[in-house]
């Protein structure tokens, strides 16, 4: 197995990249989009964490900025139903910080926003991981809504996902209370 690479691009492709290594050797390595977007026009070595999956026909890298990511990544591949691509997938939505504490939360609505995670899937990362993943603290009791209850919250008002999702993720390091957050978000909303 490869666990660690260090090199430079040498070709950028639309999942990734393909790593040059002191000696020679090019691997294709796939990446959640924001270190694939965060290595645009870098010319910086690059470092990562990765997992080699074995499939049938195909040996697979995906690459990581950090062993947090990657062991997320990891136990992202052990719920059923869960495939490196579709782990991919979720690792690019989120951050690994937002990802985990959404599942132990069980904010399958804030899962859901992710394309190709339906409400089983969401359903069932929850459950499976939320007890691997630890625990967080719990909500404030202020009020404070997740995302998940805000995209609920916009949707029930008759706005689109799809718009209401980038929204909220603009919002998510905003420190009010949820009816402010959701004043907050119809006002952006009504500027689209």
């Amino acid at each position: 197995m490869i666990g660690y690479l260090e090199g430079t691009v040498l070709h950028r492709m639309e999942h990734g990249v393909v790593l040059l290594t002191s000696g020679g050797v090019g691997y294709q390595v796939y990446l959640p989009l924001p270190l694939l977007a965060e290595q645009f026009g870098s010319e910086a070595p690059l470092r990562l964490f990765t997992v080699t999956v074995v499939r049938d026909n195909e040996l697979s890298l995906y690459g990581f900025a950090t062993a947090e990511g990657k062991s997320l990544f990891e136990m992202l591949l052990k719920a059923s139903g869960v495939g490196p691509k579709l782990a991919l997938a979720v690792m690019s939505a989120f951050g690994p910080e937002e990802l985990r504490q959404a599942i132990v939360r069980q904010d399958a609505v804030l899962l859901t926003t992710i394309p190709g995670v339906g409400k089983k899937t969401a359903s069932r990362l929850c459950i499976e991981l939320a007890d691997r993943l630890g625990s967080v603290e719990p909500a404030p009791p202020d009020g404070r809504g997740g995302a998940g209850d805000l995209i609920s919250a916009l949707t029930n008002l008759g706005f689109p996902e799809k718009d209401v999702v980038p929204v909220v993720r603009n919002m998510s390091g905003e420190d009010v209370s949820f009816e402010d957050r959701l004043k907050m978000a119809l006002g952006a909303l009504a500027r689209n």
